[in-house]
Parts: structure tokens; C-alpha cells; sequence
């Protein structure tokens, strides 16, 4: 009836084999404490960092933080969180990293993008194909203040590096450009 990997106590079985009511009290019982252990587990979750973080606000443009976005999945969610018009800084190497899913939403959501540390020509083909403004910048000073100067009020800054890295260092990286605006 029920397999070890759901049930290693067997409560379910024991109780419809014995029917007793003192084993259907416990399971009811176990039941409470663990909801009430995953109901305090959720309310103390601080959540991940670095993952669509705000930083600061300059001018009426929202920078955020979203450094843990390390494959196109992430980034494909984060960028459909955003609700203005978005100025992406990415880290992109490979194009292989660009599902149809995420290309979509960079043309949909995307007005300015800034490849942060790349030196790949496919990836600038692949921008240029997209027809939508981009920059290549080398350092994170370099690219969070072209991101400034390429976005007007009412803009965000998505920083969301679709690479595999160190979420906590490029975090950290883009928190301290965004401060030196």
C-alpha cells in the first residue's frame, strides 16, 4: 500500500490494519507538528540573496540585484518579473545559453543590454540579431554606469548575469558599482 519512501513509519498501514483509534490519534497528531514545523521554517526563510534584490533607487531608476540568476531559466523568470522597461547587464558567454524562451523575453521586456566581462563574437552576433541596443563593458563600474546613462526615469536595472559564477561576488560587485553612482 504505501512505500517506504513516503511513509518509513508505515503509520498508514498500521491503521488500516488494526483500525484503532489510537494509532489514527497519532498520525493526526504527527500531521500537526509538521505542519506547524513547516509553517515556522517558512515565516523565519530570509530568502536567498542576491536573487531579484533591490539596491537603490537613482533618478527614478530601480537597480536590482539578481546575481543568483545563473542559467537562462532564472533569468527568463526574473525578466518576467519586471514591469518596466528593462536595461539588462548580463554576463553571457556562450549562445548556447539563450533558450527561444528567454530570447523572447529579452525582446519583449529589453531596452538597452550591457554584456559585462565577455569576449565572444557569437555573443555579440547574437545581440545584434536581437536588434536591440546593447554595450560591452569589462568591469561592473563600467557597466552599471552605462546602464545609468542608458535608462531614463521609470526604468529598472537588471543585473542577471545568465553565466555560471559566484552569485555572492557579483552580488556584491554590482551592490558596490550601484553605490559609487
Amino acid at each position: 500500500m504505501a512505500n517506504n519512501k513516503t511513509n518509513n513509519f508505515k503509520i498508514f498501514e498500521l491503521e488500516q490494519e488494526f483500525n484503532n483509534p489510537m494509532v489514527a490519534s497519532v498520525n493526526e497528531r504527527l500531521i500537526e507538528i509538521r505542519k506547524r514545523n513547516i509553517a515556522q521554517q517558512l515565516a523565519a526563510f530570509q530568502g536567498c540573496g542576491h536573487k531579484l534584490e533591490q539596491v537603490k533607487t537613482l533618478s527614478g531608476i530601480e537597480f536590482i540585484d539578481d546575481a543568483s540568476s545563473t542559467n537562462p531559466d532564472a533569468t527568463w523568470f526574473s525578466l518576467q518579473r519586471m514591469n518596466k522597461p528593462t536595461v539588462w547587464i548580463t554576463n553571457i558567454s556562450n549562445v548556447s545559453n539563450m533558450s527561444d524562451d528567454l530570447l523572447k523575453a529579452v525582446y519583449e521586456k529589453v531596452k538597452f543590454i550591457i554584456i559585462q566581462g565577455v569576449y565572444n563574437s557569437d555573443v555579440y552576433d547574437l545581440m545584434a540579431d536581437l536588434e536591440i541596443p546593447y554595450s560591452v563593458e569589462m568591469n561592473m563600474e563600467d557597466a552599471v554606469r552605462q546602464a545609468f546613462y542608458a535608462s531614463e526615469k521609470g526604468y529598472t536595472v537588471l543585473y542577471s548575469p545568465c553565466a555560471e559564477g559566484t552569485a555572492e561576488e557579483r552580488g556584491r560587485n554590482f551592490q558596490n558599482a550601484v553605490a559609487q553612482l
